[in-house]
């Protein structure tokens, strides 16, 4: 919100970020914001981001790196001359959060549910002066939500989406990959149990009876081998739930990815549900 040419704007921890103007120089630390950024059209404004933005491509090339989400340079980040730096409460620790606010501003992402996402997509819109586009991408998002068949959407499908394993991790209530997942009528067999990512096991896994198995590329990088590992694990135990790998971006980056994130979950889920009459 604007306010005699000053902006307000309140994150996702509540705090409130005032500015003089639109944001001209900024900092990513989260991947999936540095894309949103660009793809509200001010790429132009980011001058530092971390190695992990890689989204897309052809522009973050270009862009100066100051190192990791949880292991950038501050001295990096000084270098940039920043008047506004993009953090997440989950990728980027709190201890730098709270040093970079004793220099400069700071706006913390956080968003668990679909319609956070589309929040900060909006905020990121005031923050750099791109509310139209932003606009835009939010009404894109609450289109499809409200286009999407209720044949294809509504049936349950029980899900399970590991995260990691060694020890085995899934994803568990009070997150953006869960309401994301859940909005599509994927729900999450681990929603009721303790901790945002529960530690399991395969056996308490299939005990959950799960229809569908997540194996996301990230933050574990599930592959091929870990896929043929779980299909033996089930058939062992005659178990017929359906494993499924997935590009992790597709569930993890919030923003401008989320739309992608939503259809790709709705395309796969009417794909199962043809394959399943």
């Amino acid at each position: 919100m604007a306010s005699g040419g000053q902006i307000h704007v309140r994150d996702d921890l509540g705090d409130e970020l005032r500015l003089d103007d639109v944001a001209r120089r900024i900092v990513s630390l989260v991947p999936s914001v540095t894309e949103t950024v660009i793809g509200l059209g001010a790429a132009d404004c980011l001058v530092g981001i971390t190695s992990y933005c890689v989204y897309p491509a052809d522009i973050v090339k270009n862009i100066s790196k100051v190192g990791g989400t949880k292991g950038f340079s501050f001295e990096a980040v000084e270098a940039a001359r920043p008047d506004l730096i993009l953090a997440n409460k989950e990728e980027n620790r709190k201890r730098q959060i709270e040093k970079l606010r004793e220099r400069y501003p700071v706006f913390v992402t956080y968003p668990r549910t679909v319609e956070g996402a589309v929040k900060m997509i909006l905020d990121l819109g005031v923050l750099t002066g791109t509310e139209e586009r932003a606009s835009e991408l939010a009404a894109s998002c609450d289109y499809f939500l409200e286009s999407m068949e209720p044949a294809i959407a509504g049936p349950p499908l029980r899900t399970a989406c590991m995260i990691w394993r060694d020890p085995w991790m899934a994803v568990g209530p009070d997150s953006y990959v869960s309401a994301l997942l859940d909005r599509v009528g994927f729900v999450n067999v681990f929603a009721e149990v303790d901790g945002r990512y529960p530690e399991t096991s395969l056996d308490a896994m299939i005990d959950r009876r799960p229809d569908v198995i997540i194996l996301p590329s990230e933050p574990y990088e599930f592959g091929k081998a870990d896929q043929e590992e779980l299909d033996r694990f089930l058939g062992e135990r005659g178990v017929s739930a359906t494993t499924l790998r997935m590009d992790g971006s597709l569930l993890t980056w919030f923003g401008s990815r989320t739309i992608k994130g939503l259809r790709f979950l709705y395309d796969t889920k009417a794909r199962l549900l043809r394959a399943s009459a």
